[in-house]
């Protein structure tokens, strides 16, 4: 009796703690996931010029975005200031701004910029806005993948660009799947325990 007790009070216990870590900042991409990164282009932004990107959020809501940058020969990071602003587009309203350092900029890296929930988002379209306000040395990239897309117009200084940015929207919320394979991994070490000790019992 004792040691159902135990393995029910296990079992409890690696839910709860699966269900804590799939609470996650969900990533939803915008761009063709399947172009290789190989093809990836970039945009330099140059100081007080703008990039919009359009796109359409598949979410209930967003609590903020991540995209594909790059510092090239900035000495403090911290010292560049982007500006960025997020638009509906059917009421043209200004639903979160703000400005970022990019200290935390990492190559190769999705670099992450968090805003208050905007709720009821789902298939609605918004508009993202950044520019650089401020880099004292160096230049910013933000990468692109070619070819078109009607839902996820690229523009640059009133420039219509072949291509979509490499840009997420993210959700914090419960993600299933993150839960599921937590537990298929947290079976897999139990199992994997159970055989060693069978092993050299």
């Amino acid at each position: 009796m004792k040691s159902k007790i135990k393995v029910i009070v296990i079992g409890l216990i690696i839910l709860c703690l699966a269900g804590v870590y799939a609470i996650i900042d969900k990533a939803v991409s915008i761009y063709d996931t399947s172009c290789d990164t190989s093809a990836f282009q970039s945009i330099t932004l140059e100081q007080g010029k703008k990039l919009e990107q359009s796109f359409v959020c598949k979410e209930n809501h967003m609590d903020g975005i991540s995209l594909k940058v790059a510092a090239d020969g900035v000495l403090d990071k911290s010292q560049v200031v982007m500006a960025y602003k997020i638009i509906e587009k059917d009421s043209k309203e200004v639903v979160a701004q703000g400005k970022t350092d990019l200290k935390k900029v990492r190559n190769g890296k999705f670099f992450k910029i968090k805003f208050d929930r905007i709720d009821a988002t789902k298939d609605k379209k918004y508009m993202l806005e950044m520019s650089v306000q401020e880099c004292p040395t160096g230049s910013i990239r933000v990468f692109y993948t070619p070819g078109s897309n009607e839902n996820a117009t690229l523009i640059y200084d009133g420039q219509t660009i072949e291509g979509v940015g490499v840009i997420r929207s993210l959700t914090h919320r419960f993600d299933l799947e993150t839960f599921i394979v937590t537990l298929c991994f947290a079976a897999y070490i139990i199992l994997f325990m159970r055989w060693l000790y069978k092993l050299f019992e």
